[in-house]
């Protein structure tokens, strides 16, 4: 059993054969990955697969570590084709004897990226049920359709859902409408049946798949009905599972922060004007980017300050520079040299989503859910101070600003 013809068992094709242990597929979407027979910790049920890429060389571990990242941010599943070293003891003894190595694709098996964390990384797999074999996560262009029916009806039953995409897509077998509706519906118990790999069911952190929100009349007769997520209306909420092992919906306490994104979110989308030209089209792009970017008078201040650098990326290009409030912008007397930074666009959004934030030291921090993305490099990096002490940001506002992060990551559940 060759390790290539376990991995198209999956659909999957490797780069190359010699030194390649890991490929992502499209339909569906998964991370296939071979894992060592001999560091499987089978315990409580499940396989965990606990190793380090520290002790590999080449080109493999780059493209594994590629994979491992992409598989932990997007919340894909894994699929294990396992290798057994038949003659582990005598390569242990002899560095010259040739390893007997056979692989298999153990389809009985779903995993998640459990921990990714430098070069150390952990995998979790659990045995599929015979009973959910048959509850297969719809593919991503047909399961986003449901997200697309119910946005344009407002409100719709399946049935109604059913309809729409007969007279939308009238030649595209509609599939289990139920099972894609249910995945993309936050207060839906079942839903992580259609998606073993996601470690984490709270709405709050922007999961591409949480856009839905049903509401069931007990009746008689019961009728259930989906609608867009508004977090703003429906508040954010989590799933757990209680102590029969069964899943069940937790709504969230929204602090101040998540209440204010959610009427943001709300907001910024419910009062666009109707676009009739490409006029129009451009004004309303260039007008968003001037609000993002901030009071013209405010930014030009600290574009002198920080020497039109990002102050924590470096980032010299101008016109992705933003002026970022430490503290809430409250009026004109808050807009004070110390009470702002200049950030890149992307680190400005982190800062005001309060996922990163600045140490006494003038280090950075981040938020638990970054430390496996592109963004890691940042943690503890030093912040790019003004040229002037005068400009330095308030040391005061930096710890309000750091004390509400950490709050956020603490976020408690009461049971729906």
């Amino acid at each position: 059993m060759g390790i290539e013809r376990e991995f198209g068992r999956y659909g999957a094709k490797l780069v190359n054969r010699a030194w390649a242990v890991s490929a992502l597929t499209d339909e569906p979407s998964q991370l296939v990955v071979s894992i060592w027979q001999h560091k499987i910790d089978a315990t409580g049920g499940r396989w965990v697969y606990d190793d380090s890429l520290a002790r590999w060389q080449g080109a493999g571990k780059n493209l594994l570590k590629e994979h491992l990242a992409i598989a932990y941010h997007e919340g894909l599943p894994l699929r294990a084709v396992v290798a057994t070293q038949h003659n582990r003891t005598e390569v242990l003894a002899n560095e010259g004897t040739q390893p007997r190595n056979t692989f298999q694709a153990r389809f009985d098996w779903v995993g998640r990226v459990d921990r990714l964390d430098g070069d150390h990384f952990v995998l979790v797999f659990e045995h599929v049920d015979e009973a959910l074999l048959g509850l297969k996560a719809p593919t991503s262009a047909k399961y986003w359709r449901v997200a697309e029916a119910v946005e344009a009806l407002g409100s719709a039953s399946l049935a109604e859902v059913a309809q729409w995409m007969e007279a939308h897509y009238p030649n595209d077998p509609i599939g289990d409408l139920r099972a894609n509706l249910e995945l993309l519906t936050v207060n839906s118990p079942s839903r992580p049946h259609y998606n073993y790999a996601r470690t984490h069911w709270r709405s709050d952190n922007g999961h591409p798949q949480d856009r839905l929100f049903k509401i069931t009349d007990a009746g008689p007769p019961r009728s259930t009905r989906y609608e867009p997520f508004n977090p703003a209306v429906h508040g954010h909420v989590d799933l757990r599972k209680n102590a029969d092992g069964k899943w069940e919906v937790m709504a969230m306490v929204l602090d101040d922060q998540a209440l204010a994104e959610a009427e943001g979110q709300a907001e910024a989308f419910s009062h666009q004007p109707p676009l009739d030209s490409d006029h129009d089209a451009r004004v309303w792009a260039m007008r968003a980017v001037a609000q993002r970017r901030g009071q013209p008078l405010f930014r030009a201040q600290l574009l002198d300050a920080y020497g039109g650098r990002c102050a924590i990326t470096g980032c010299a290009a101008v016109e992705v520079l933003e002026a970022a409030h430490v503290l809430p912008y409250r009026g004109e007397h808050t807009h004070r040299v110390d009470n702002g930074l200049l950030l890149r666009a992307d680190i400005h959004t982190l800062f005001d989503c309060q996922l990163l934030w600045i140490t006494p030291e003038h280090t950075v921090a981040l938020a638990p859910m970054l430390l496996a993305t592109d963004y890691a490099e940042l943690a503890g990096k030093p912040l790019n101070l003004p040229r002037s002490k005068t400009d330095y940001p308030n040391p005061a506002h930096l710890a309000e600003h750091a004390q509400r992060c950490r709050a956020r990551i603490r976020e408690p559940h009461e049971q729906l």
